[in-house]
């Protein structure tokens, strides 16, 4: 590529002159002020990242349900690793796709820590203690988190105003371990339960409006 110094533009082609000011012209580097600058490549593409990972994924359970078979299932830890692997897998699947929602990825997260926690709990003899401390500490830690997420990336209350309710939800169910018998300590829950009603009510007077738009959004009103 060509450039005149007088004019200051980049000339095309073969010239002799500048066709502005009939000035000298000097020969630069083609790459200098590119109009469109090359983008480097990325060296994997989502979808071939989502199929290694599930092919390690899928291979490791297969050697772990082969090895759990092969013993008899005399050794309880192959099924608690093969649940971990599994909540891995779906931990990579939910930040990749869900990466533009933060708030979105850690309520997920926190749904499959629950369901793992009581699932370990229940393999492991039942002792309680997911239901009684785990899952209202974590439902508490929650909300803490949603709340600061959103106020860091200035979100508005009407982006995540519906995920504290569907925290409600997730606190109201913890009223089944109570009514069967699972949870014999039921302060921390009645505390997380008591917290998210509090929440949910100041929401709901001084932040309807926003409940009201989040709620029309989501349900296409």
């Amino acid at each position: 590529m060509q450039y005149c110094p007088k004019c200051k533009v980049n000339i095309r082609g073969e010239k002799y002159c500048c066709p502005l000011c009939q000035g000298k012209i000097k020969e630069v580097d083609d790459n200098i002020n590119e109009p469109f600058p090359t983008l480097p490549r990325k060296k994997i593409s989502n979808i071939t990242f989502f199929k290694v990972v599930t092919f390690i994924f899928v291979a490791l359970e297969i050697i772990f349900e082969t090895i759990n078979i092969q013993t008899g299932g005399q050794y309880p830890f192959i099924g608690i690793t093969m649940l971990g692997i599994l909540v891995a897998w779906i931990t990579i699947l939910t930040t990749m796709y869900l990466r533009n929602n933060l708030i979105k990825v850690i309520t997920w997260e926190v749904v499959v820590a629950i369901v793992v926690d009581i699932y370990i709990d229940l393999k492991t003899g039942f002792h309680g203690w997911s239901v009684m401390w785990m899952v209202p500490a974590t439902l508490i830690g929650l909300a803490i988190a949603t709340i600061i997420t959103a106020k860091i990336v200035r979100l508005r209350m009407d982006e995540y105003i519906l995920y504290l309710v569907l925290d409600l939800v997730m606190a109201l169910l913890q009223i089944i371990f109570i009514a069967n018998g699972m949870n014999k300590f039921t302060w921390p829950a009645v505390i997380s339960i008591t917290v998210y009603l509090i929440m949910i009510v100041a929401l709901f007077i001084f932040r309807f409006r926003d409940l009201k738009n989040a709620s029309e959004r989501f349900f296409n009103m």
